[in-house]
């Protein structure tokens, strides 16, 4: 019975090539982009589930209504919170803090080692990342160390511990433990262990991780509560319900905060976060790193799951339309003898086969895309490797007879219920037996396809607003460098003179110096008030320090006062300790807005009291700017305060404003900063470019949202060619009686494109108001956002309109300029 099977199934295939191919490219590629989705998918699942201890660890998050903004979390909380939960809780097992390198390491930050041969190797760490952490962080966030002892390694003050690739960046083949290496040229770090590469599927993910101890064991660093700015994590005791350990939380906040909760007015809220949601569903103030969503992961599985159904769709609407075909095949089976049961495996061993086909031929794609999705996403997602993992198979073989059974079963069915006594008089030609169920299944698949190129075609246009709209600051002619770190007594003459030397160049502009740039989070934030509010009366905001040539080179617009003039220069502190008095402040608008200015001219020449560590400090407003991006489009404009310090120490960087070509004065200015700073590494980058990485991810969703719409329309059409092809064959003569009757070739050419684009028509009428509100819900997470218009939706329809068209239009070309007389020559 099965080499029967076989045998007719083969002779099948071969008289229609046409319908076989088309059901095989289809579903080859419907599985394929079923596979990299859902793989993707499950990779975005699965971080942080190599950490042995995962159930167990939570971190310690922080919620405030400090500043009048409202109850907000962040991920980062007080660096005595760790060990505070260690002591007051025995369910707490063990802690650890980390803190980023930029908190105590301001500016640039150089490593550099001398090896036996006095080379010296040097390296600007901007991108690596850099933690400070006490030795628990080993154990519980399983760091592999292949050198080195994990009880120990990072217990000894000045230590610390490197990846692979980085300890080979400094030491080459030499071996690394017990080496030096200095930081900016300053104290040492001895090397006390190197680890494996951490995996990419983690939100941790570590470089280097300095010694904690390395900051002291009796000051701000251990013992402080007014300070924010530190990761805390615990680690509970196996079987520890984390609500019972919550529930004592505001007690604990009492305790440790009461005080600087009634000085300044407001609440403090800790919480216990999974480390295994934090991928997935945390979206806090100073997250660690980027995460992703849930909501995007349920978004590309149902991509998935739609494009899988478009494949199977068009088996089925494919193997029900060349049902006709194969009427009298079934009819003549059935008078010799066939059981219906036998005729349904027939059709069904049909199914399986080409699905057989089609999954074979998926994972060849499959593996052949392997780098270029890897690419794509940016992540080592896939790897030839996956095809040990019996997962992998389990899922291809579920694809495979899932897919073979559910699109087979209604053909099959459909087929075996034919009854002979119709199909050998001919009369089961004139019904329309399954054309209902054809069409529906035809409108499914465009409004699926609409739906996809739709809500693609808005997401790339909001993010082409964002990346074209004002910022309100001059991103395109700025060239950043890394601020000098090697420093002693001429440097603020050294930086003074590089700056003047340069703008004698006619081809730049202006050159200024700060502590942060646009594009980058400010982290400095703090509380300012009037000097006649309270302390509980301040609202947030973040400070930027400024030299006089800031507004210039970024070209931000004065609304009110004016700028910072050489003069306007103040001390944090003198002689006599710190300055509280005398400083003077540019606020940006919202700036001036949260503090109750409602113009800006009400804000010149009113102080305002901003807090500095411990202690608060009095400005004078001199000036108020329009707001600029400092961030993402997708958040609103931060109320920000630029202050102007005297001194080098709080540069980190160098920006040069470029007139005209920005690539053609480089060089130049590449010679002046090595001439000037001979000790330093020169590192450089354009603001705009560096602006523009925060959307990488963003770009990143949009390409895979229009990669696999794309693939959804192209089955379609594919689809929709098979059944052009078969309405063509079966409209031939009804096309030969119009024109005998007086029909043009235009009359003809219509009849095919117009049953079919009419329910294209009805997909959009369905698919498009259901995407309207989608968008809409989605859009609402940016405080920046385009305004959707009608075009919007018009277009995406006649996209899919033309590719429906343009997949039939040769079928309906050929019936139309058919000849009558070959056609009706035997009726």
């Amino acid at each position: 019975m099965l080499k029967n099977h076989i045998k007719i199934a083969f002779r099948f295939f071969r008289k229609n090539r046409l319908f076989s191919a088309i059901n095989v490219l289809g579903l080859t590629i419907g599985i394929t982009a079923f596979v990299l989705l859902t793989r993707y998918v499950a990779y975005e699942k699965s971080y942080d589930e190599h950490l042995p201890n995962v159930d167990d660890l939570y971190r310690v998050t922080l919620t405030n209504n400090l500043g009048n903004k409202g109850f907000q979390t962040s991920a980062t909380n007080h660096p005595t919170v760790g060990p505070a939960m260690l002591a007051d809780f025995p369910e707490v097992e063990d802690f650890t803090r980390i803190v980023n390198k930029s908190i105590p390491l301001s500016g640039t930050v150089i490593l550099s080692y001398t090896n036996e041969h006095g080379e010296k190797v040097q390296s600007d760490v901007k991108d690596d990342i850099i933690y400070l952490a006490n030795n628990s962080i080993i154990e519980m966030f399983a760091i592999d160390l292949y050198q080195g002892n994990p009880e120990s390694a990072l217990k000894e003050p000045n230590t610390i511990i490197l990846s692979q690739s980085i300890a080979k960046r400094f030491f080459g083949n030499e071996n690394p433990i017990g080496k030096q290496i200095k930081l900016n040229d300053g104290f040492e770090l001895k090397v006390t262990g190197v680890f494996e590469e951490a995996p990419q599927n983690t939100h941790l993910p570590l470089g280097m991780v300095v010694s904690y101890s390395t900051l002291g064991t009796d000051n701000d660093w251990t013992t402080s509560w007014v300070w924010p700015e530190f990761y805390n994590y615990i680690k509970l005791r196996p079987g520890t319900d984390p609500k019972l350990i919550e529930s004592r939380f505001p007690a604990f906040a009492q305790k440790y905060l009461s005080d600087i909760m009634n000085e300044h007015g407001f609440e403090a809220r800790f919480a216990l976060q999974p480390v295994r949601h934090i991928h997935l569903k945390s979206d806090l103030k100073k997250e660690i790193s980027t995460n992703n969503s849930e909501a995007t992961l349920y978004f590309l599985m149902l991509v998935a799951a739609f494009i899988i159904a478009i494949a199977l769709i068009n088996f089925i609407n494919l193997s029900t339309a060349k049902s006709m075909e194969r009427a009298k095949e079934v009819g003549l089976k059935k008078v010799v003898g066939a059981s219906k049961r036998i005729l349904v495996w027939q059709f069904l061993f049909e199914s399986l086969f080409i699905n057989f086909f089609a999954t074979l031929l998926s994972v060849l794609l499959v593996s052949l895309c392997i780098p270029s999705f890897n690419a794509l996403v940016g992540l080592e997602v896939l790897s030839l490797g996956m095809w040990a993992e019996w997962e992998v198979w389990m899922a291809m073989l579920v694809i495979f007879m899932g897919g073979g059974i559910l699109a087979g079963l209604y053909p099959a069915f459909v087929l075996s219920g034919f009854m002979p006594v119709d199909v050998l008089k001919g009369s089961f030609e004139k019904t329309g037996k399954g054309l209902v169920l054809r069409k529906a299944l035809v409108v499914t698949q465009f409004a699926i396809s609409i739906a996809l190129i739709a809500g693609t075609f808005i997401v790339y246009n909001q993010y082409s607003f964002m990346q074209n709209q004002d910022l309100g600051f001059e991103a395109n002619h700025n060239l950043v460098l890394r601020a000098p770190i090697y420093t002693d007594s001429t440097i603020q003459g050294k930086v003074e003179t590089f700056k003047n030397e340069l703008e004698q160049s006619p081809k730049i502009n202006s050159v200024t110096l700060s502590n942060e740039i646009p594009g980058r989070a400010i982290e400095w934030e703090n509380g300012v008030r009037k000097p006649q509010e309270g302390k509980e009366l301040a609202v947030g905001s973040k400070f930027l320090s400024v030299d006089n040539d800031f507004l210039t080179t970024y070209d931000i617009r004065l609304l009110a006062g004016r700028d910072f003039v050489e003069g306007d220069a103040t001390f944090y502190y003198d002689d006599d300790g710190p300055v509280r008095q005398g400083h003077r402040a540019i606020l940006n608008n919202s700036a001036a807005k949260i503090l109750g200015f409602n113009k800006p001219e009400m804000a010149l020449n009113q102080k305002i009291v901003y807090q500095f560590g411990p202690m608060d400090r009095t400005a004078e407003v001199i000036g108020v700017v329009e707001d600029h991006h400092q961030q993402s489009l997708q958040q609103a404009y931060s109320p920000i305060i630029l202050l102007y310090f005297d001194g080098y120490n709080y540069a980190s960087y160098m920006t040069v404003n470029i007139a005209g070509n920005v690539h053609e004065p480089m060089n130049e200015i590449k010679a002046k900063y090595k001439e000037f700073f001979p000790d330093d590494l020169y590192n450089h980058f354009f603001v705009d470019e560096h602006f523009n990485r925060q959307y990488e991810a963003d770009i990143k969703f949009g390409k895979v949202c229009l990669l696999f719409s794309i693939l959804a329309i192209l089955i379609a059409a594919l689809g929709l060619f098979g059944l052009g092809s078969y309405m063509a064959v079966q409209k031939t003569k009804e096309i030969s009686i119009r024109k005998v009757l007086g029909a043009s070739v235009g009359q003809a050419l219509v009849i095919i494109p117009k049953t079919l684009l009419s329910l294209v028509l009805i997909s959009g009428a369905i698919a498009l108001p259901i995407i309207y509100f989608i968008t809409k819900k989605w859009l609402e997470g940016y405080a920046f956002k385009i305004e959707m218009g009608i075009w919007m939706f018009v277009v995406p329809l006649l996209i899919v309109m033309l590719v429906a068209l343009l997949s039939i239009i040769s079928q309906s070309l050929r019936t139309a300029m058919v000849n009558p007389a070959d056609t009706l020559r035997s009726e």
